[in-house]
C-alpha cells in the first residue's frame, strides 16, 4: 500500500516579501524572485534577480548598453555606492549562469540563490526604499516645524 505525500503548497507561507517604495512593476519582479526560491525555483529566482537589477536601470533613465554598463553607471550616476555595485554585478554574473545555459551541473543551490536575492534585495533598498524613507523623514520633520510656526 503506497502513503500518499501531503499537498505541499508552493510558495511557502510566510515566505512573501514587500518591497514599499519599488516600482510596481519591479517589486513584482523581486517578489517573484523570493516566491521562486521559496519554491525550490533556483535558477527561476536567479534570472528574476537579474532582470530587477536591468529593469531598475532601466527606470532610472539607464538604457544604453549592456547589464554590466548600466550596473557602473547607476553608480556612476550616484545611485548606488560602490559595493552595492559590486552586489549588482554578482546578482548579474549568477543570472548569466543561468541565462546563458552555464549552469549544467544542476539546480542553483538553495543558499547560493537567498545570498543573490540578498544582494538584490540590497540594491532595491539602496535605490529606492532608503531615498523614500529619508523623504518620509524629511516631510514629517518639515511638518512639525511648520505646525511650532503655526502656534
Amino acid at each position: 500500500m503506497d502513503e500518499e505525500e501531503p499537498e505541499q503548497w508552493l510558495p511557502i507561507v510566510g515566505a512573501h516579501k514587500e518591497f514599499p517604495d519599488v516600482p510596481v512593476e519591479i517589486a513584482s519582479l523581486a517578489i517573484e524572485a523570493h516566491n521562486s526560491l521559496s519554491a525550490n525555483a533556483g535558477r527561476g529566482a536567479v534570472i528574476l534577480a537579474r532582470a530587477v537589477i536591468e529593469a531598475t536601470a532601466k527606470d532610472k533613465g539607464i538604457t544604453n548598453g549592456n547589464l554590466y554598463a548600466k550596473i557602473d553607471q547607476l553608480h556612476i550616476s550616484g545611485l548606488i555606492r560602490e559595493h552595492i555595485k559590486e552586489a549588482a554585478h554578482e546578482v548579474r554574473l549568477g543570472g548569466n549562469d543561468v541565462a546563458h545555459g552555464d549552469i549544467l551541473s544542476g539546480p542553483f543551490p538553495h543558499e547560493e540563490t537567498a545570498e543573490i536575492l540578498t544582494l538584490m534585495d540590497e540594491v532595491l533598498l539602496e535605490v529606492y526604499q532608503s531615498p523614500a524613507r529619508v523623504e518620509r523623514a524629511r516631510q514629517q520633520r518639515l511638518n512639525r516645524q511648520k505646525g511650532s510656526l503655526n502656534l
